[in-house]
């Protein structure tokens, strides 16, 4: 075939319609490359992921002791006082406990103040004995009662009948010892904060107690006043599930309560809190049961089992022997 023949061919072809069929072509091939790239007739089930397949940053926080005064305890014996809910006070007093497990591994003397329905923020800035008001065991108000001295709780809960023998022992308890001998406070709250749906932070007023890193970041303030030789260490919740309506569980990365963020979030303005506050902070959310394990450690949507509360406790071990090791220099 000849150049002149050629030409002519091509002068007779409609360019649009050359346009079209490679658009179409172009469409065509990006439609298959999606399709096997989002469809490869399986499906993903978190609970057959290792942790060790996600590239997840653990935001651990470990302080070394940095208290210059004189020596406050000078017993040899440690002693560790430990606040939160579920994670530290389930069997409670039994060796399953996480409270316990830290004394067994550090050979400290432990007094657990965890009570296992409470959360770290408080509904309102007022208590309501009459109605058994929970935030009586909040973080914050536990924290009044060795630091300015309001055992007014303890009087006002023990004329109620609202509040159990077991926890008006524990108010008892937290009178009565003196944080002069501490040496070690252990926080950890689990999710339930952000199962309430409660604020998470406030920017106007970073001690708000009605809010979860606020009410957090108020009690750090009062022990450091008060008592700046203890070392201190927060524990976040582990990932745990969220619950709809019906109760199903809910993915916490992506479910939110009262147009507040995800479990993610209450972890990051809780790390920024110890951060800011020189505290050490130990992340279970990433660091030791993530969703990847949720499956293996919890035995419901929130609670840890005992495999899992020795993890915790060995993650404990790890800000604890970092702290140890700066207190001997």
């Amino acid at each position: 075939m000849n150049v002149s023949r050629i030409i002519s061919i091509i002068k007779k072809i409609n360019i649009h319609v050359v346009f079209f069929v490679l658009l179409l072509l172009i469409v065509g091939i990006i439609v298959l490359r999606l399709h096997s790239w989002n469809n490869s007739g399986q499906t993903v089930d978190l609970s057959d992921v290792n942790s060790s397949d996600f590239d997840r940053e653990v935001l651990d926080y470990f302080t070394p002791y940095t208290y210059t005064g004189d020596p406050v305890n000078d017993e040899d014996e440690m002693i560790i006082a430990c606040f939160g809910n579920s994670p530290l006070a389930d069997d409670a007093g039994t060796e399953d406990c996480l409270a316990e497990m830290i004394g067994e591994m550090t050979g400290a003397t432990i007094y657990n103040f965890a009570v296992a329905d409470s959360l770290m923020s408080c509904e309102d800035t007022d208590i309501d004995y009459e109605n058994g008001d929970r935030d009586l065991f909040s973080l914050y108000w536990l924290t009044t009662i060795y630091t300015v001295d309001n055992d007014t709780l303890l009087a006002n809960a023990r004329y109620f009948a609202t509040y159990s023998l077991e926890e008006i022992a524990i108010l008892s308890m937290l009178v009565n010892l003196d944080f002069n001998e501490v040496d070690v406070i252990v926080i950890m709250y689990d999710l339930s904060d952000y199962l309430e749906g409660r604020r998470m932070y406030d920017y106007e007023n970073t001690t708000d107690i009605t809010k979860w890193a606020c009410a957090l970041e108020a009690s750090l303030e009062l022990i450091q006043t008060y008592y700046p030789h203890i070392q201190i260490i927060v524990m976040s919740p582990t990932y745990g599930y969220a619950l709809d309506e019906d109760g199903n569980y809910v993915d916490s990365s992506i479910m939110t309560y009262n147009n507040e963020g995800t479990l993610g979030s209450y972890i990051q303005y809780e790390a920024d809190v110890c951060y800011s506050m020189f505290c050490s902070f130990v992340d279970n959310y990433y660091g030791t049961i993530s969703v990847a394990e949720a499956e293996e450690y919890l035995l419901d949507y929130k609670h840890i089992n005992v495999d899992g509360r020795k993890l915790l406790a060995e993650r404990f071990m790890e800000a604890y022997e970092y702290y140890l090791k700066y207190q001997s220099q």
